[in-house]
């Protein structure tokens, strides 16, 4: 059953906790996961997902973000918020809904954008996290061509939230709207590589994150996932081949057939525990 929370005083969220699917045993070590999911993709999309999560016994808290997805009022030239907001408010409000189990184990998961803010809130506050498809933007991390690409789409949103006071995604094939304070934020990583936006540099030793980096896949190629695992004491970086009948870039195709993403986590707790 859905719950809210008041977000910056201002703005209702609404949350949904996925319970486990199958009856937990008590000598079995299971996980709570906060789900951040990435730029201009709703929750609805991660639901083959989180079904084959909580089939193992999982628990999945997740929440669209902000007057985003089915959170109202829309994001519009007067509703702002940027990674700060997030890390602040957001992300400590979604960890109010973990459950008080003593074999359960807390972890922040983020694909994309969600996966920046996983890897921040860990190194600041020492929680671990999984990032799926998600790395430093810096333009320098790619290429020719793709190098360029970056710094051309950097642009056209600032020309796109100047104009409009948020980002209009769905004139880009980019979901809905973003504010532009998240989407200033996110400029400003790929034109600089680093977090300069945040308040606290997260870099201070904590930190530990599995990410999941997927073959092929040109938005959040593993040396991104590299560059941004820095950021955490400990981290370790998995490969991931995906099926060859999927459709589209592997940075969101992965959401159609997750199996793969599925086991890959599963065995890495299975190590933890």
């Amino acid at each position: 059953m859905p719950k809210n929370f008041l977000f910056m005083d201002k703005y209702q969220v609404r949350v949904h906790v996925h319970p486990p699917q199958i009856f937990t045993q008590p000598d079995q070590h299971y996980a709570t996961f906060i789900f951040l999911n990435a730029l201009g993709l709703s929750m609805r999309r991660y639901i083959k997902f989180f079904d084959l999560l909580t089939q193992q016994g999982h628990t999945i808290i997740t929440a669209d973000y902000p007057c985003c997805g089915e959170n109202q009022p829309n994001v519009s030239r007067q509703v702002d918020y940027n990674y700060q907001d997030l890390l602040d408010d957001f992300i400590p409000n979604l960890l109010a809904y973990v459950p008080n189990k003593t074999n359960h184990s807390t972890y922040l998961m983020g694909h994309d954008l969600g996966g920046h803010l996983a890897t921040f809130y860990s190194a600041l506050h020492d929680i671990p996290m999984i990032g799926i498809a998600t790395g430093n933007l810096h333009y320098k991390n790619w290429q020719g061509m793709k190098r360029l690409n970056m710094l051309k789409v950097m642009f056209l949103f600032q020309i796109l939230v100047k104009i409009y006071g948020y980002l209009p995604g769905y004139k880009v094939g980019l979901g809905d709207r973003e504010t532009k304070g998240l989407i200033s934020n996110w400029c400003q990583m790929v034109f600089t590589g680093r977090y300069d936006f945040l308040n606290q540099a997260p870099i201070n030793g904590k930190g530990k994150g599995l990410y999941l980096c997927l073959q092929g896949d040109t938005y959040a190629p593993y040396h991104t996932s590299e560059q941004l695992s820095k950021l955490c004491a400990e981290a370790t970086l998995t490969p991931i081949t995906l099926p060859s009948d999927l459709k589209g870039s592997p940075h969101n195709a992965w959401t159609q057939n997750p199996a793969s993403i599925v086991d890959t986590i599963e065995a890495y707790l299975q190590k933890q525990a």
